[in-house]
């Protein structure tokens, strides 16, 4: 049983996993990207803090999800006597605030300007809480949790990221380079249903219930990670930079906590490997006149890296689990523009398209992710020449998504939908 118990708590992550592609990072709202030059560009690409002076940065981001998931009873073979209680339409919603603060400060040396910087911030998180489904029939329990239990209850995951970097700015030339090591701290929470045979049956052989939950708590892992830019500032008006974030492959060891049925709770140690995709960002600026700007740019994520999960006993090293996950690369076209209203005031505007990481085969509700489209717009307020105040409001929208060939045991087969908006403020002040 304790075997057995292990290797159903790490199918039971799996749904967590696929909350890494969920990018919340939306640092300096519209400004953020290659060519940044506010303390996030730490984030966004270290070879942009090379520069005289200080700044500080206050970045608070709120963020709002509405997702849904049809469970097709026909699909997913669930006979007519448990569709009523495994099948059906749910929502999840969650809405959040993320903090975020950067600081940054540099100096003139000869031909070069030099920058240091520190900050702390979550570019990635999941959550997903659905909606009790208090109309399932009563004679099944574990139904008031929804059709979608059988992938998750509810999930939360976290990555928290202290940073700290160095740059270097040769001005003949115009070009730079950024260093930026990144501390990793992931944290995993998820529930979900699930029965010893690993189905959607209600109740065993002898007529008693089945059904049970699988709980992982305070799962927790840390990776280091880099990124290193490179920035050209052509002229005044043309600037060129690139950017990489490094692979991470997370090992996140928690404990488990399973009950089947009437059974009594078992417990164990266990780990999973949660890879994260490296990264490339290259993007440009190009000033059309002196008050118009166009900011272009393109992002790849390997997120082929997920391919498979390992599932490892933590007491005697026994490999339980070899799961495909036949995530895809992804890639992100955005195009930004900046117009200078006024003496104090920019208006900020975006456009943005992605490709999908997950395939429909290995789609599950609450964080797979298919392709989406970003619209965003904002503005920025220059107070003085110490202190600015800006904000955006991105509108991110996922194509729907219809699953009839699902290989997740169980199924998942169904319709999905999904959209997400963030509103950021940011305040920045230069020393």
């Amino acid at each position: 049983m304790r075997r057995f118990a292990v290797l159903a708590t790490l199918l039971g992550l799996t749904a967590a996993a696929q909350a890494n592609p969920f990018f919340i990072g939306r640092f300096q709202g519209l400004k953020g990207d290659p060519v940044d030059r506010s303390a996030f560009a730490i984030f966004w690409n270290p070879a942009g803090l090379a520069g005289d002076g200080g700044r500080l940065h206050l970045h608070l981001m709120g963020v709002n999800r509405a997702a849904t998931y049809d469970r097709v009873a026909e699909w997913n073979g669930e006979t007519p006597d448990r569709a009523g209680s495994n099948a059906g339409l749910n929502h999840t919603g969650a809405t959040a605030l993320a903090p975020a603060l950067a600081g940054a400060w540099g100096t003139a040396l000869g031909d070069f300007d030099l920058g240091l910087g520190a900050a702390f911030y979550v570019a990635r998180a999941g959550a997903t809480n659905w909606r009790p489904a208090f109309d399932a029939p009563a004679e099944h329990p574990g139904a008031v949790d929804g059709p979608q239990r059988w992938a998750t209850v509810n999930t939360a995951m976290l990555i928290y990221s202290p940073s700290v970097a160095l740059a270097a700015a040769h001005r003949p030339t115009g070009l730079a380079l950024g260093v930026a090591p990144v501390y990793n701290i992931a944290t995993l929470d998820t529930i979900k249903a699930r029965t010893p045979d690993g189905t959607t049956r209600l109740v065993d052989d002898r007529g008693q219930l089945a059904e049970g939950r699988i709980l992982l708590e305070d799962g927790s892992g840390e990776e280091l990670t880099w990124v290193v830019g490179l920035r050209w500032d052509v002229s005044d008006d043309l600037t060129f930079a690139l950017a990489w974030h490094s692979e991470a492959d997370l090992r996140l060891e928690g404990d488990a906590f399973i009950t089947f049925g009437t059974a009594e709770e078992a417990r164990e140690r266990s780990v999973f490997n949660l890879p994260v995709a490296q990264t490339l960002h290259a993007g440009a600026r190009v000033a059309l006149t002196d008050t118009l700007a166009l900011r272009p740019s393109v992002m790849w994520h390997e997120w082929s890296v997920m391919e498979r999960q390992v599932a490892i006993n933590v007491r005697n090293g026994e490999q339980l689990m070899d799961l495909a996950r036949d995530f895809d690369d992804t890639w992100h076209v955005i195009l930004r523009g900046d117009w200078q209203a006024g003496e104090i005031v920019t208006l900020h505007a975006g456009l943005g398209y992605e490709t999908g990481a997950t395939p429909e085969h290995t789609f599950e509700p609450g964080l797979a992710e298919s392709a989406s489209y970003e619209f965003a717009a904002g503005l920025t307020v220059d107070l003085n020449e110490n202190l600015s105040l800006s904000s955006s409001f991105f509108w991110q929208q996922f194509e729907d998504v219809t699953v009839r060939n699902s290989v997740q045991k169980p199924t998942t087969n169904g319709t999905y939908t999904d959209a997400r908006q963030y509103l950021t403020l940011d305040v920045e002040v230069r020393l």
